[in-house]
């Protein structure tokens, strides 16, 4: 195998013995599954990623940077991925961790009874396809350990980013004998888990709190700060207030409530990290149809509530957040922030076909989060469609943490909602929409868009990859799968007593490893 490009990644080092500060932090949601290869959702990936550690690790500067891998090589033609892991891992019960652990983790996103809502994300590897499909058996996957400490993925295509995709709490390892061991219950309690990563799981009560511990088994243990941090469940609402009076050492909150903040007693990092849509359930009756989504996508009038959005908040026509990368570029400033723009007139003439087409109206209802800036939003939607369509839509106000359940259930016909990235790969977001993703909230099915989304991943150098990306984001305009309303910018805020905590814009990407309280 002639080898390409070869990276030799030096160890960690540090001095801390990992009986530092305790510290606290609110997440929204009560955790159920701590299982790396299928649980979902922000708080869930946040809690994971203070448990494990993958082959790499999110960085918001780098994408990627080394985790448990000490070089890797990739072949000429970019399909081989030779990964050679540190030496010395082990888990937190002492046994040595191998590459068959990761390659276990991977091959069990695969699972032909219960699939991974990720697996999809890993399309890339040799057989992933027909393996989901059910054509191969899930053997026949690119994924090999050869020894111990060697890892070999082969892919179908070549994918220059695979280290970003790797960082994925989806790609995290698992011991096969202990899996099995836990007969169905991995991941469901404290107990039913082995961890790698800088803390262990010590208290799980969840609807009220997670705790983790320093694990002194972590190869770099000597680089962890904090001794526990407690993640505490409570509402959205409750952060901010939580964070002042001090029951919290860090938070995200809102532009608003930094203002409330803003002194030297505070720091802040920000990032312009979430996308607000307009989602159509495809599955509806209604909104099956795309002159339907079509002409309510066109009545939108983005004038009529820009000016009111806030300091945080901008308003869009474009899906995917400037946060995301092509190469060391934004994603979105080589792609431009043009996308459709509405147009009343358009918005009635497709109605009008549709409805000359003997559809019928049902009665409507727009779900969207109770915060302010969502209601007003909601208002002007509300408003255009009247004064475009004739049409009297309800609105249904509801805390953001109920509607993304009530949207992940399918019970909605349309609904105002927030996005965020899992990683800085453009792909990631995308990929949501796709046929084969359980993660399709807008159960959008288009064989078109597959297919575009497929020569975007499979496209090589930076050019090519641009204009296949922008070709699938364009198709999800083209069909009115969504029409973007607004990005939203977060603060990222911790006290003058504490340090060292490195957030990310992406969604559970908090590193607390290095935090300190003064």
């Amino acid at each position: 195998m002639a080898l390409l490009s070869i990276c030799l990644l030096l160890p960690l080092s540090g001095c801390n013995d990992g009986v530092g500060a305790a510290l606290r932090y609110d997440i929204s949601t009560a955790v159920s599954s701590l299982d790396p290869q299928y649980a979902a959702g922000e708080d869930a990936q946040l809690i994971l990623r203070q448990l494990f550690e993958g082959l790499f690790s999110l960085d918001a500067e780098e994408g990627a940077k080394p985790a448990a891998v000490e070089r890797y090589a990739v072949s000429e033609d970019g399909l081989i991925w030779t990964f050679t892991l540190r030496e010395g891992l082990v888990w937190s019960d002492g046994e040595a961790l191998t590459a068959a652990d990761y390659a276990f983790a991977l091959r069990r996103l695969f699972n032909p009874d219960y699939p991974s809502p990720f697996a999809v994300d890993f399309s890339c590897i040799r057989g992933a396809e027909q393996v989901l499909t059910g054509q191969l058996p899930v053997s026949a996957l690119g994924i090999r350990a050869p020894d111990a400490r060697t890892l070999e993925l082969t892919l179908a295509y070549p994918v220059e980013e695979l280290p970003l995709l790797l960082c994925s709490t989806a790609a995290m390892p698992c011991r096969q004998a202990f899996f099995e061991e836990t007969r169905g219950r991995y991941g469901l309690e404290e107990d039913m888990l082995l961890y790698n990563g800088p803390f262990y799981l010590r208290y799980w009560e969840p609807g009220e709190y997670v705790q983790v511990r320093w694990n002194e088994s972590y190869r770099a243990a000597d680089t962890v700060n904090p001794n526990r941090i407690t993640f505490s469940i409570q509402p959205p609402s409750e952060h901010f207030s939580r964070f002042w009076s001090g029951k919290t050492d860090a938070a995200m909150v809102s532009y608003e409530e930094w203002r409330r903040l803003r002194s030297d007693r505070y720091t802040v990092t920000t990032f312009e990290d979430t996308v607000w849509v307009l989602l159509f359930n495809q599955e509806d009756a209604f909104f099956s149809e795309s002159l339907a989504r079509r002409a309510f996508t066109q009545a939108i009038d983005r004038r009529a509530y820009a000016s009111g959005l806030g300091n945080d908040r901008m308003d869009t026509t474009v899906f995917l957040p400037p946060t995301l990368l092509l190469g060391e570029s934004s994603y979105r400033a080589l792609a431009g922030f043009d996308g459709p723009g509405g147009d009343a007139g358009q918005a009635a003439e497709a109605f009008s076909q549709l409805t000359g087409q003997g559809k019928e109206v049902p009665s409507l209802t727009l779900l969207c989060a109770d915060e302010d800036s969502c209601a007003m939003v909601a208002g002007v939607l509300q408003r255009s469609w009247r004064d475009a369509l004739a049409l009297t839509v309800s609105v249904q106000r509801t805390p953001v943490e109920s509607l993304q359940a009530q949207v992940e259930k399918g019970a909605y016909q349309m609904a105002i909602l927030p996005l965020r990235p899992d990683s800085a790969k453009p792909e990631g977001m995308l990929r949501r929409f796709s046929s084969s993703s359980s993660r399709n909230l807008a159960r959008y099915r288009s064989e078109e868009y597959d297919l575009l989304l497929g020569a975007a991943e499979r496209a090589v150098g930076e050019g090519a990859r641009l204009n296949a990306l922008k070709a699938a984001e364009e198709q999800l305009y083209e069909d009115a799968v969504l029409a973007p309303l607004y990005f939203q910018t977060h603060y990222y805020v911790s006290g003058r007593d504490t340090g060292g905590i490195v957030f990310s814009p992406f969604a559970g990407g908090i590193d607390f490893r290095a935090a300190l309280k003064f």
